[in-house]
C-alpha cells in the first residue's frame, strides 16, 4: 500500500484532543489491519498523514508501544510486531479465559436497545463482509464483538481484550485475503455469530459463551493452518 493511499484514510483530526485523536485513529488502524506486520513507520509520516502535529503523534505511538502493539527500533523507526506462534497461541488462551465469560455476563445484563445495537452490527458485518472493503469487514467484527463485551459491564477486562485486540488486530488482514479456505471460515463465523445472537437474546450465558469459545477456536484452527507465523518467514 503506497502512503499516498494510506493518507487518505485516516480521519482528520483537532486540534483540542489531537493526541487522543491520534491515539485512537492508530488503534483504529491497528485492529482493522491498516498496518501490516513487521512494517516500519515513522512518527513523521504518521503525523503527516493524521495531519497533525510531530508531539501528539509521538505521545500516542508511545502509549502504543507500552500496551505492546508496536515496538521502538534503533532506527528510531518503529515497527508492527510479528507475532509467533507461541505469542497467537497465548493470545487466543487469554482471549478463551476471557470472551467467554464477557458474553456470559453480557446475556444475562442483555437489555431490547442493545441487542438492537448488536444485531444492527451484525447485518453491518455481513454486509462488508460480502464487499471488497477489508478494513470495513475487519471494523465491523471489531464493533459486533465490542458491542457485546461493553455490556458484560466490566471496564478492566474489557481494556484487556482491548489490549490483546491490538497485538492481533494486524495479523487479521490475512481472512480478507483471499487465501485457501477463507471464505469458508469467514461463512462459518458468521453463522456462529449469527447462533450468539439468538443466545444473548434469549439471556442463554452457558451457550452464549460456548459458542464465542467456538468461534475463538475456530480462528486459532484456521490461522494455525494458514498463516505464516514470524518464525515460519525465517
Amino acid at each position: 500500500m503506497t502512503t499516498a493511499a494510506r493518507a487518505t484514510r485516516f480521519a482528520p483530526v483537532h486540534r483540542n484532543t489531537l493526541k487522543d485523536q491520534s491515539y485512537s485513529e492508530l488503534r483504529r488502524a491497528l485492529v482493522t489491519g491498516r498496518f501490516q506486520p513487521g512494517e516500519h513507520v515513522t512518527v513523521k509520516l504518521l503525523a503527516e498523514q493524521l495531519g497533525s502535529g510531530i508531539m501528539p503523534v509521538r505521545e500516542a505511538v508511545q502509549r502504543l508501544v507500552a500496551e505492546g502493539a508496536l515496538v521502538n527500533l534503533p532506527s528510531g523507526r518503529v515497527c508492527v510486531p510479528s507475532l509467533t506462534r507461541a505469542e497467537f497461541d497465548e493470545i487466543i488462551e487469554i482471549r478463551m479465559l476471557l470472551e467467554p465469560h464477557c458474553c456470559r455476563k453480557a446475556a444475562a445484563a442483555m437489555t431490547d436497545a442493545i441487542f438492537a445495537e448488536i444485531s444492527e452490527g451484525q447485518a453491518g458485518l455481513r454486509a462488508a463482509a460480502a464487499g471488497e472493503n477489508p478494513e470495513a469487514a475487519l471494523w465491523a467484527n471489531h464493533q459486533y464483538h465490542f458491542g457485546i463485551y461493553r455490556q458484560a459491564g466490566s471496564r478492566q477486562m474489557l481494556a484487556l481484550i482491548e489490549s490483546v485486540w491490538l497485538r492481533f488486530g494486524p495479523m487479521m488482514t490475512h481472512s480478507q485475503a483471499g487465501g485457501a479456505g477463507a471464505q469458508e471460515y469467514l461463512e462459518a463465523e458468521l453463522k456462529t455469530q449469527e447462533e450468539l445472537l439468538a443466545a444473548l437474546a434469549a439471556h442463554d450465558g452457558a451457550r452464549s459463551a460456548k459458542l464465542m469459545a467456538s468461534i475463538i477456536q475456530c480462528t486459532a484452527r484456521w490461522y494455525h493452518k494458514s498463516y505464516l507465523f514470524a518464525e515460519d518467514a525465517e
